[in-house]
């Protein structure tokens, strides 16, 4: 259990360095540390490039990490294309898809169908969807619901849901977390239910 703590603070100096957000999970079956970071590129603000890296570690100290680029432009109407590259505990590739962003003072909506261009063909369900009203000048609510799916030739592969539930204060966030996901053909489930704090930077 001291390695579990030790590692946790290890992941968030290191993540905190260079990211946009910090979001680090505690949870029944495993800690979970979560850095994004979003860069628009021309003065538009239809050229993004977003970046994301997840890492998980339970308590035998065995880990999964992930990471992912997002090149994406979008159009007026908050439609447009993606093109990902990313790579994980599986294997690295890259992805090709449509997305709608949208962006407004209290939430943000952004969803991604792609094609993994592989020789199978594998296509995903990507989105986050925050919901941040104001409870009075200093306390907003603080709501997060990620969906992802994944799909092999017509068969399940992979689904998480991860749903946050909290308060936010001078751009930290906390409260309730819950990760979700089903495996395989059999769709296995799995849950993850703990605490989270998160810090935009």
């Amino acid at each position: 259990m001291k390695t579990y703590f030790l590692s946790l603070f290890l992941l968030s100096l290191a993540f905190s360095s260079w990211g946009q957000s910090l979001e680090l999970m505690l949870g029944n079956e495993r800690l979970f540390a979560d850095v994004q970071w979003l860069k628009f590129i021309d003065a538009d603000a239809q050229w993004s490039l977003f970046s994301r890296t997840r890492a998980t570690l339970n308590e035998t100290n065995q880990t999964d990490l992930f990471s992912g680029a997002y090149l994406n432009r979008t159009f007026s109407n908050g439609l447009g294309v993606s093109l990902i590259g990313k790579i994980g505990a599986n294997g690295g590739g890259a992805d090709l898809g449509v997305h709608i962003f949208k962006a407004k003072p209290h939430w943000m909506l952004f969803a991604l169908a792609s094609v993994g261009l592989k020789d199978e063909w594998e296509y995903s369900w990507f989105s986050i969807l925050r919901i941040t009203p104001p409870l009075n000048e200093k306390w907003k609510l603080y709501s997060s619901l990620e969906l992802f799916n994944l799909f092999n030739q017509g068969k399940h592969l992979i689904s998480v849901q991860r749903l946050r539930l909290g308060l936010d204060n001078h751009q930290i966030q906390f409260g309730a977390a819950l990760n979700l996901s089903e495996v395989g053909a059999d769709w296995t489930t799995s849950s993850n239910l703990g605490a989270f704090i998160r810090k935009s930077f």
